[in-house]
């Protein structure tokens, strides 16, 4: 499949990147995709249908409405599934795969044994992690449209159950990158994102300096948070060790986020210092319209209109003012886009107000 624009990179293969590169590369990706929990991500794929709901370790997951969001019913990925996702594994070779030619050109560019290099390998890593899920769920299912024109039937933009009603959404995505309309891909790199995160742990995001060239720093951003974590330098190290062939992935990957790792928005609200700290720039969040320290009063003119007229109509759509109180919290995601569910209900536990009247 084709990038949809040309405002997108160019994608192409892996043959301008030198041998020794290339070797680094697939040494890296070979342990990645010798896992366990990479044989299950690609064997799911192959299926079309998840074990189990994106945001949750369960087979099903309590949805923001309070309904359930039940899947396949496959406990497990198919025989048929598994033995395929061998000999894909076998056959591999990431000069094979669709990458964005500027960051392949940027990691040849880097030097050897750098940590510019490292975190540039850490990137091309994740792309090529990216390009095989999209060619595999395409070369698997050639029928499905990955640039949908139209929500489906009864289901327009702002209608927050539309994640439940598609397949790919449903089984394949990460709870902040799913804006397919955005994506070379579409659909396709949603379910990149989701692979991703199954096999590092989120979506990795990368520091840049303030030109926005050189990367500095890497961050992972897990499902369900507007925030992300920077990885060690232990962590990164870690990393490079799956360059010498025979360390296995599993003691590596996922990362987790340490205790004292630093830790940064993945957003930018009206008035703030431009995003450094996003993977790509056709994916990187739109500047809210909700500044830092915004009034309670919204005035005739405020950009902020369209996005509460968007969110009380799917409030009064979903039927969401007549959810029982316990689930109240799930609503944070309709009204501040840089809160979510698991977030605040962490922040009203940590809310002495709210302990007192818990008391009353």
């Amino acid at each position: 499949m084709e990038p949809h624009a040309n405002k997108y990179p160019t994608f192409g293969d892996l043959t301008n990147v030198s041998v020794d590169k290339l070797q680094e590369l697939n040494t890296i990706l070979a342990a990645i995709l010798a896992s366990p929990v990479a044989r299950h991500t690609y064997a799911q794929v192959i299926d079309g249908k998840a074990t189990r709901t994106p945001y949750s370790e369960d087979e099903s997951s309590q949805s923001g409405t309070g309904k359930i969001n039940s899947v396949s019913g496959n406990s497990k990925p198919t025989d048929r599934a598994i033995e395929e996702y061998e000999k894909i594994r076998k056959a591999f070779a990431p000069q094979d795969l669709l990458i964005d030619l500027k960051l392949a050109q940027e990691y040849q560019n880097t030097p050897s044994g750098s940590r510019e290099n490292l975190l540039r390998l850490l990137q091309i890593a994740a792309a090529s992690v990216n390009a095989l899920a999209r060619r595999t769920y395409q070369d698997f299912h050639p029928d499905v449209d990955f640039r949908p024109s139209e929500r489906p039937e009864g289901h327009n933009r702002q209608n927050c159950q539309f994640n439940g009603t598609d397949e790919l959404y449903a089984h394949f995505c990460h709870s902040s990158y799913r804006e397919f309309e955005r994506y070379p891909f579409g659909l396709l790199d949603v379910l990149g994102f989701w692979a991703e995160t199954e096999l590092f742990g989120g979506v990795l995001l990368f520091e840049r300096e303030e030109s926005g060239s050189n990367v500095i720093n890497a961050f992972l951003q897990p499902q369900k948070v507007s925030r992300a974590f920077q990885l060690s330098e232990g962590q990164l190290q870690c990393f490079a060790g799956l360059k010498e062939k025979g360390h296995s992935a599993e003691t590596v990957l996922p990362f987790t986020k340490e205790a004292d790792a630093r830790e940064e928005p993945t957003v930018v609200r009206a008035g703030e210092a431009p995003l450094r700290i996003y993977k790509n720039e056709y994916d990187k969040p739109k500047v809210s319209y909700w500044p830092v320290n915004s009034s309670c009063v919204i005035k005739d003119g405020d950009p902020r209109i369209t996005d509460l007229e968007q969110m009380m109509e799917s409030i009064d759509e979903n039927e969401l003012d007549k959810i029982p109180p316990t689930f109240a919290g799930s609503l944070s995601s309709l009204g501040d886009p840089f809160l979510t569910a698991d977030e605040a209900s962490s922040s009203s536990k940590d809310d002495p107000s709210s302990a007192d009247k818990d008391d009353q």
